[in-house]
């Protein structure tokens, strides 16, 4: 079944809601960018009526500090939305394409006052110019072009330049010297299906995936795995989701329709409902379009999950203080119609959802003018602009959400390594702490139950990466990203509304 015929309502939304706004959007005084946000999120933000009270004068012209200035006092606490003027690079983001060296980093402190860090290597994607560099999983990178790791260089892991990076193992309990490794970044393709295996023991086969993002454009990677795991018999599931950040809506829902009970998902039972700002609830449920995404319901270009749906009733997931968004709404989402075994840590907590918002083009995302409306120069000023602000909290099939305490609490608390790098083992070994302690749960084996070990080194991870350390690009840890909603923009009487 094809995704647009479920979607239907929003397809009929954007033949409604063509009638952008056709006059100038700003006064010859405000900043085109400034008033862009404005009308953004005085329409689709979450916390819109909060918006009446801060329209732009012409001193705020700077976008970008008038963004942050009018955010609600909740979505700074999080981090949640966002604003770049670079949207192309948000979008080969969020396509798996990004420019970048192709690791993965936490950090840890290099000194007890915190001012020289550590970046550790949590994972790096095959044929990546880090791979290629001979950077691996647990490597620590202590400098970068010489210097120590601080607060002001860190920005250079995640540039767009050549970059000397020297690089440190743990031997025998002691950081070692390695190699120094120059790596230039590239685009690459980062799919997000890491690493799978089936484990065979007792009778059981189990299925185990690493996965490390929620992007759509692979969930052919994902139909292609379950298809072998289906193939293979397998009779349990064990879903990696410990350093996840999120992503789309899209591939949860995908991904979901894969694990869930083969009954629930040929419903198309729901899998989450989305709550927006009470004009945009109430107009959606005034003209009866839906604001669910359910179960089993893929796009065109797709193959329907059903086809190689393991038909469980009982996953065990990975997740931890390094899981966000789209891979807790996964976990929480399919608790209504299943066993959910949540091992690792307190989640990260993000239990909202974004549309990318871009001035005018329909091809970003939901755009706010009308293109013709727009000078060739104004359309120069906003061409490179775009929002990814809050404009959803989102609930399971039940109608609960997590909002508080804020975060999934796991079933199985532990730490990775039991806190220590030295202890990390590789991805899918089942010595790793927690693939071991899934893998004990399942099949009682007390071989592969973890066992406390000594820190054997000096190097113990953070229990939370410092927000100041935080990668710049990460966007899809802000908030689940609605990607099948194909509005373009509210009528303007509609905005007044909202206003």
């Amino acid at each position: 079944m094809s995704k647009k015929s479920v979607f239907i309502t929003f397809l009929a939304l954007l033949t409604v809601l063509t009638s952008c706004k056709t006059k100038d959007p700003v006064s010859d005084d405000v900043n085109i960018v400034t008033q862009f946000v404005y009308d953004g999120l005085s329409t689709y933000y979450l916390w819109a009526d909060e918006m009446k009270n801060n329209k732009p004068t012409v001193a705020d012209s700077d976008p970008e500090v008038y963004f942050e200035s009018v955010l609600s006092s909740l979505d700074k606490e999080h981090g949640w939305s966002f604003i770049t003027d670079d949207v192309q690079s948000l979008l080969s983001d969020f396509s798996g394409e990004p420019k970048s060296f192709g690791f993965s980093l936490t950090f840890a402190a290099a000194n007890e006052a915190r001012t020289e860090y550590y970046a550790v290597v949590k994972y790096v994607f095959p044929n990546s110019p880090a791979a290629r560099a001979g950077i691996g999983r647990k490597g620590i990178i202590t400098k970068i072009n010489g210097q120590p790791i601080t607060e002001n260089n860190y920005m250079l892991l995640y540039g767009n330049s050549t970059t000397e990076l020297t690089i440190y193992k743990i031997s025998d309990g002691q950081l070692t010297f390695d190699h120094v490794a120059n790596v230039t970044p590239e685009t690459i393709q980062t799919n997000p299906v890491y690493y799978s295996n089936v484990f065979n023991n007792g009778g059981k086969r189990i299925g185990y995936l690493f996965y490390t993002d929620f992007i759509s454009n692979y969930n052919d990677s994902l139909y292609n795995t379950f298809s072998r795991f289906k193939n293979a018999g397998v009779t349990d599931l064990i879903l990696d989701l410990r350093y996840n950040h999120g992503g789309a809506v899209t591939a949860a829902n995908y991904l979901c329709s894969l694990i869930a009970p083969a009954t629930v998902v040929e419903k198309k039972s729901p899998l989450v409902i989305m709550s927006y700002n009470n004009f945009l609830n109430q107009y959606f449920d005034k003209e009866k379009w839906s604001r669910t995404d359910n179960l089993g319901v893929y796009d065109e270009k797709e193959k329907d999950p059903m086809e190689a749906n393991l038909n469980l009733n009982k996953v065990y997931i990975i997740a931890t203080g390094d899981s966000y968004s789209a891979s807790e709404l996964t976990t929480y989402c399919l608790k209504p119609y299943m066993d959910v075994v949540h091992v690792g840590e307190n989640t990260g907590g993000k239990f909202t959802a974004s549309w990318t918002i871009h001035p005018y083009d329909s091809n970003i995302g939901l755009n706010i003018y009308s293109e013709t409306s727009l000078s060739a120069a104004e359309k120069t000023k906003l061409a490179n602009w775009g929002m990814q602000p809050i404009v959803a909290k989102y609930t399971n099939a039940r109608g609960e959400d997590f909002s508080s305490p804020g975060y999934l609490q796991p079933d199985y608390p532990l730490e990775e390594g039991f806190g220590y790098i030295s202890n990390w083992a590789a991805i899918g070994d089942p010595a790793d702490v927690y693939l071991g302690q899934a893998l004990y749960l399942i099949t009682g084996d007390v071989s592969y139950k973890p066992v406390q070990k000594i820190g054997m080194s000096r190097v113990k991870a953070m229990r939370e990466t410092p927000v100041k350390l935080q990668n710049p690009r990460d966007v899809r840890r802000e908030a689940v990203i609605l990607d099948n909603v194909k509005v373009k923009s509210l009528p303007p009487q509609m905005q007044n509304i909202v206003r």
